[in-house]
């Protein structure tokens, strides 16, 4: 406590006596890219906004960026503090052979001004600092700080004398099977921010914080839909949001949220319609071919209660929750011997090619082995997806739970993931089945 005490002080103090003002407008440019032009990738840009206040030690911060990979809106904002380790920092996403990586970016001020003097050095989470010099840098004059690992220098930051701000920083970093990347920030721009400005700022920015309050996103969240609960939270704060921020550095966020809202309601409505038109119809009949050659249709499954779970199930690109599997073999194990049947199918173009459907089917069967399913897994080139109504022809994505009852209708059509509890699982799904569950003995006792 004494130390973030003194860390505190030490901000205020050199942010005090240089930039004469409390709050500052900071403006950076950035890169990640490739760090040998051999690695045939392409490179990312972004641009930063920070809103430092130096009294608090925060920084409210925007994150723009161009090329592959970007969060959805409700991640490309936040508060974080600028003293000692914080997680999960302001970061950038980047797509790297279909996987998505975060990356943590240089805070605005250098989070240990307390240590900057020639030659010191210290450890923090396996990362050791060590002062190297002075050096001038965007012509400031500067504190040059290396960065090593275990694997040796990892990168270093430029901190200005006279205000502790990072002028620049540098760091490699390795993707995939063992890709090098340079991740780089540099400052753009610095502006002293008054009273008047600080209360325009501070209106919309209030009104951002409380959205993504209310949204509860996990922090590692890179998917972009919404349940209908934010959809409906967000609106409902958007045109007062959107007269805030008018003129303001939020107003290009603001208008991106206004988009995505939009899209995703009507897609939302869309899939709802559809859902209410499957829902207590029939099921289609089906014929699927698990992964080990064995064959699953509806004549078999007749008296059944179904749990049809369509999604790409690739182990090659894992990517959390997995399509939330690990929960739903969870409930196969809990309800099977109710009459329950679970069947994942893994949607995948290349099941219809002979050329492409052996290396899809490794990719299937390496998820199923990470995972250690125990239900079976199907493979459908899309043809047994589009009989049920294929969401992603109505942009939504994967995965799809289909639920069938014992005498053949469709009892729930959900698109998308649960939100659930970890001590809870599947619940909602549960609930479904054991009423079906019920019902079906109450038919059979007359």
């Amino acid at each position: 406590m004494k130390s973030r005490l003194l860390c505190l002080g030490v901000i205020s103090c050199v942010l005090g006596s240089a930039a004469r003002a409390e709050v500052m407008e900071l403006r950076f440019t950035g890169t990640l890219g490739p760090r040998r032009t051999t690695l045939k990738a392409p490179e990312k840009k972004f641009t930063l906004y920070c809103l430092v206040d130096r009294k608090t030690a925060t920084a409210d911060y925007v994150i723009e960026e161009q090329g592959p990979g970007r969060w959805a809106w409700p991640e490309r904002f936040g508060r974080v503090g600028l003293v000692g380790a914080t997680k999960p920092g302001i970061r950038v996403l980047y797509d790297h052979d279909g996987t998505l990586y975060p990356q943590v970016l240089q805070r605005p001020v250098f989070e240990y001004p307390e240590k900057l003097k020639p030659g010191t050095s210290w450890t923090v989470e396996r990362i050791k600092y060590n002062v190297a010099g002075s050096q001038s840098k965007k012509n400031r004059q500067c504190w040059r700080v290396e960065l090593t690992n275990r694997f040796g220098r990892s990168g270093s930051v430029w901190v200005e004398k006279s205000t502790g701000l990072v002028v620049a920083a540098s760091r490699r970093i390795v993707m995939g099977q063992g890709d090098e990347f340079v991740l780089d920030i540099e400052l753009a721009s610095q502006n002293p921010v008054d009273e008047k400005r600080l209360a325009t700022l501070a209106k919309p920015w209030a009104t951002l914080l409380g959205i993504q309050k209310t949204l509860k996103r996990k922090p590692n969240s890179t998917r972009p839909e919404l349940t209908a609960d934010q959809i409906k939270a967000a609106q409902a704060k958007i045109g007062q949001l959107s007269g805030e921020a008018r003129s303001t550095p939020f107003a290009s966020l603001v208008a991106a949220i206004q988009k995505d809202l939009s899209g995703q309601s009507k897609r939302a409505a869309s899939v709802g319609e559809m859902a209410r038109r499957k829902m207590g119809k029939p099921a289609p009949p089906f014929k699927l071919s698990t992964i080990d050659r064995k064959t699953i249709d509806s004549k078999s499954l007749s008296g059944k209660i179904v749990v049809l779970h369509f999604w790409s199930y690739k182990g090659d690109q894992l990517v959390e929750p997995y399509g939330q599997v690990g929960y739903l073999d969870f409930l196969h194990g809990k309800r099977r011997r109710l009459g329950v049947a679970v069947v994942g199918v893994a949607v995948n173009p290349s099941f219809e090619n002979p050329q492409t459907a052996r290396a899809a089917l490794r990719s299937v069967k390496k998820l199923r082995e990470f995972m250690n399913l125990d239900y079976p897994v199907a493979i459908d080139s899309g043809k047994v997806l589009d009989s049920f109504g294929d969401p992603r022809r109505l942009d939504a994505k994967l995965p799809l739970w289909v639920v069938i009852d014992a005498e053949g209708k469709v009892a729930d059509y959900k698109v998308g993931f649960y939100r659930i509890k970890a001590d809870e699982g599947l619940k909602q799904l549960d609930e479904l089945l054991i009423r079906l569950i019920r019902e079906k003995r109450k038919k059979s006792s007359k």
